[in-house]
């Protein structure tokens, strides 16, 4: 009986102990709270499993625990992209959109995966996918990043864009319009969008994004309210591509929970949006990723300096005026680019340096990429801050993010997401 009683406390203190989480404890020299908006030195984190269950300064190692003394880098919470494409690949041509949906869905599929992972290793552990993804590939992409574990960010997705007829393309040729349907949902009349969100929602996406405005066509008035509404009724998020001030101020008396690009919103629409609390998505570029933009469309010398300067002071303009006002801004990088010499991840989070371009400062550029991200994305209780009960999503930059911020934000350490070590 004695030898019994051995064997089973062994068995059980065996699997108790094979069944205990991992621990990390990191060293920070440089800590950036998402929260206070600030950077903070000398902070130590505890991760057990995928959890956070420690974070503050001197705190003590336990014995068994992982030491990751990260030495002069800076860690913030993982970088999340709001605005993505992950199932398409588009060279900067006048029939770019075309030709990248043609591509079979297999084949769109094993590009994904490794956008995806590129996405991770540039230090985003969030993206949202917001369509040009075929007929729900960016669900199916969802469920096999869970289910294979491969390397990549967490998925939230958006299945195929609602849009007016015809999508957001221009005129295409016939033996192409077979791309509105595989790329969108067009939505004709209330009763029809309302039938296309319930679609959504039962094939799992986790937003609604609409396409309010294409060069000559918008959503009618009693079809983004049917949407939203209905939306909102299954407790999902509705995002509004906009691009014009009118279509923008549409989608927002409507009801909107964020405008995506708004490159030309009038002060009166962005005051609207901060009573609202409609937040923004300025999908704006570098000047160095501009140049390689405005090079790729054939544009050179005088030309195109001017073109591009001219674009880069409408960005920068419209996103200071929106902080102005008070608006909640959310990172978002809108690249499903293919342009030669640009890592998918690395041109993803170019867009943070758009705004740091643009005067804001370097905290409250992290803070539209981590907490007003995963206020948006509705997973602020996840993720987009490092404390106490949240996933452990960790970003680490080489150096000090904060006074070098063009060379350190692409000098990326390591990425911890749901506690595990990326590379």
């Amino acid at each position: 009986m004695r030898y019994l009683f051995s064997v089973l406390f062994l068995v059980i203190f065996t699997t108790s102990q094979a069944q205990k989480p991992k621990q990390l404890f990191i060293k920070a020299a440089k800590f950036y709270d998402s929260e206070k908006n600030v950077f903070l030195v000398n902070q130590d984190l505890l991760i057990e499993g995928d959890r956070i269950v420690a974070v503050g300064s001197g705190l003590k190692k336990p014995k068994n625990a992982r030491l990751i003394d990260l030495g002069n880098s800076t860690v913030t919470p993982g970088l999340i992209d709001a605005h993505t494409h992950l199932l398409i690949n588009q060279k900067i041509t006048k029939d770019g959109l075309e030709v990248a949906s043609k591509v079979p869905a297999d084949e769109r599929m094993k590009q994904a995966l490794g956008f995806a992972k590129s996405s991770l290793m540039a230090g985003l552990t969030t993206v949202r996918d917001v369509g040009n993804s075929g007929q729900f590939l960016d669900v199916s992409l969802k469920e096999q990043l869970k289910r294979d574990e491969t390397p990549g960010p967490r998925l939230v997705v958006s299945g195929p864009i609602l849009s007016p007829p015809g999508g957001q393309f221009g005129r295409l040729f016939p033996a192409d319009s077979f791309l509105i349907n595989q790329e969108y949902r067009v939505v004709k009349g209330a009763e029809d969008a309302r039938a296309a969100v319930l679609e959504h929602i039962r094939r799992g996406v986790d937003v609604i994004k609409v396409c309010m405005n294409t060069d000559n066509r918008v959503l009618a008035p009693d079809e983004i309210k049917a949407i939203v509404e209905t939306a909102h009724q299954q407790k999902i998020p509705v995002t509004a591509h906009a691009t014009y001030d009118e279509s923008a101020r549409d989608a927002v008396l409507a009801g909107v929970d964020g405008i995506e690009h708004g490159y030309s919103l009038s002060d009166s629409t962005l005051s609207l949006m901060a009573k609202r609390g409609t937040y923004l998505v300025p999908t704006d570029v570098s000047r160095e990723q501009g140049k390689l933009r405005v090079a790729a469309i054939g544009m050179k010398g005088k030309e195109g300096e001017d073109y591009l300067n001219g674009a880069l002071k409408g960005f920068h303009d419209r996103l200071n005026r929106a902080v102005k006002k008070g608006v909640p801004i959310v990172s978002g990088s809108d690249y499903y680019n293919d342009i030669p010499g640009i890592d998918r991840g690395k041109g993803s989070v170019d867009v943070l340096l758009s705004y740091a371009e643009a005067g804001i400062p370097i905290p409250t550029v992290l803070q539209f990429a981590t907490l007003n991200a995963a206020k948006a994305l509705g997973i602020s209780n996840q993720t987009g801050t490092l404390k106490k009960g949240m996933k452990a999503d960790l970003t680490v930059f080489k150096g000090d993010l904060e006074k070098d911020f063009p060379t350190a934000l692409f000098a990326i350490e390591m990425v911890i997401k749901d506690g595990k070590v990326y590379p």
